[in-house]
């Protein structure tokens, strides 16, 4: 079966990068294949779903899609947390009407009824009060409680409707102390790192405690993949400046963000954690109903179009799609879409307002300087490229991070680097074998470059790299060549 994507002419120079959740809709090969093509960067594998077997499959066939078509392709493990859920309800569902009074209790076993809903994983009898509100299946029924009585709290039903087995129950007013991570979580951890995976996303973060606990298990494990902090809890917000001085990079999860606060604060939340990750230089993520409609439909709403676009637009690495690829009816048409809304969006980019964000940001480190500087060199000098020779890909990382307008390549010889670089906003990863001096190594990333882009002899370009190849992360040399190799 073959299927055509019209992004093609978009994708290749996107800067912002497309996450696709993997599900029964696009696990197949030609499917994930034909998902690349349209312009996915990361892959997402959910472990709140599937078995270690379906998952392996399926990273099996992303691994050997992406070395046949030549396209350096990201696996994003996303962990599953505590997700809290009702038990099993009787018959298929059940209906609770507004005004009704129902109780909530820990679950010892039971089944939900329409006069008790039991809880898995959490007592709501410790963590509600009076006046407390709860929201079943992202929102959807709400109750309120009037009272705890024992082990059983008493709510009002606000607004009704049905429930399925197992939809989750979440407490936005009430403090929940639960870890960050289960021992599912570690469990599944260990099957990433065996297999290889680039991103792990760790969910319900509180604090930076949570993630270097998952550092240190990565490190236990013998791994090196890089930390997502998933922001979905108001305590995250609270401990924000902590959390990401210790991650890797962010995901604004809106889903259960939108469950923790009142919707009307989210945008504010998602353009403040944007910027915080800006200026940090690591990459942000925008997830949750992007194109929520193609779930079934062929076409997008103007609220998701422009939801995208702002999302673009205030400085998000990456957008994301979960059920539109992972259960819809049309995954590859969505990332057809979602590629070139971000595409005509990118035109948009404000770089003027932009910059001043990160006033200062470029003081931290000589390399972080020296990433400033390249991209001021390109504009000055009109480059036509700037190139990042990194073997850890650190360096095209804070080049990214002050958005340079020229193409960037990450040239490296890690296959690893290459992957993890597939989600950096504007990186264009490129392999090659690295020679033994920094000479060699420069020259050969720009004839890489100019034969790949067809640039002409006399073009200019800003390179990056270290004083010593054997050095990973020691980027402290920036130059201006011109290119002379056709």
């Amino acid at each position: 079966m073959t299927i055509s994507s019209s992004s093609s002419s978009t994708h290749t120079t996107r800067r912002t990068k497309i996450v696709a959740t993997v599900g029964p809709a696009s696990r197949e090969k030609y499917k994930i294949k034909a998902l690349i093509e349209a312009g996915v960067n990361v892959f997402r594998l959910n472990f709140s779903h599937g078995t270690y077997d379906e998952h392996e499959a399926v990273l099996n066939t992303i691994r050997e899609t992406s070395k046949e078509l030549s396209a350096p392709t990201a696996i994003l493990q996303d962990l599953s947390g505590p997700k809290i859920r009702i038990t099993n309800v009787k018959g298929d569902y059940l209906h609770i009407n507004d005004d009704d009074e129902v109780l909530l209790k820990l679950s010892k076993g039971e089944d939900t009824d329409a006069s008790t809903i039991y809880v898995g994983g959490l007592d709501p009898a410790k963590v509600l009060e009076p006046g407390h509100q709860v929201l079943l299946a992202d929102g959807i029924l709400v109750l309120k409680a009037i009272a705890v009585e024992g082990d059983t709290v008493r709510c009002t039903i606000t607004k009704g409707g049905r429930i399925r087995s197992r939809v989750g129950i979440a407490f936005p007013d009430s403090e929940i102390g639960l870890p960050a991570t289960t021992e599912k979580d570690f469990q599944d951890l260990s099957w990433g790192i065996q297999h290889g995976v680039d991103y792990v996303a760790i969910s319900f973060v509180n604090n930076a405690k949570d993630v270097l606990q998952l550092r240190d298990a990565i490190k236990q494990e013998g791994g090196s993949a890089h930390i997502i902090a998933k922001i979905e809890r108001k305590g995250a917000l609270q401990n924000i400046s902590e959390i990401l001085d210790v991650s890797d990079g962010l995901m604004v999860a809106r889903g259960d963000l939108g469950l923790e606060l009142p919707l009307e604060q989210v945008p504010r939340v998602q353009k403040k954690l944007i910027e915080e990750a800006n200026f940090r230089g690591i990459p942000v993520i925008v997830a949750t109903q992007m194109l929520h409609s193609m779930i079934t439909a062929v076409r997008p709403t103007r609220a998701e179009v422009s939801d995208i676009a702002t999302a673009v637009m205030s400085g998000a690495d990456a957008v994301m799609l979960s059920e539109e690829t992972a259960i819809g009816e049309n995954p590859i048409l969505s990332v057809d879409h979602l590629s070139r809304i971000a595409y005509e969006a990118e035109g948009e980019f404000d770089f003027a307002k932009y910059r001043p964000r990160l006033r200062d940001a470029d003081t931290q480190t000589i390399p972080d300087a020296v990433a400033y500087a390249a991209c001021a060199a390109a504009v000055k000098v009109k480059a036509s490229a700037v190139i990042a020779c990194t073997e850890t890909g650190t360096s095209a990382r804070l080049i990214a991070k002050y958005r340079p307008q020229q193409p960037l390549f990450g040239v490296s010889s890690s296959i690893a680097t290459l992957r993890r670089m597939s989600l950096y906003w504007g990186v264009i990863p490129l392999g090659f074998e690295s020679p033994e001096d920094h000479q060699n190594e420069l020259e050969n990333a720009i004839r890489k470059v100019q034969k790949l882009e067809g640039f002409e002899n006399g073009s200019r370009a800003v390179i990056t790299g270290g004083l010593s190849v054997r050095t990973p992360g020691s980027t402290s040399v920036m130059e201006i060549r011109e290119m002379t190799c056709n």
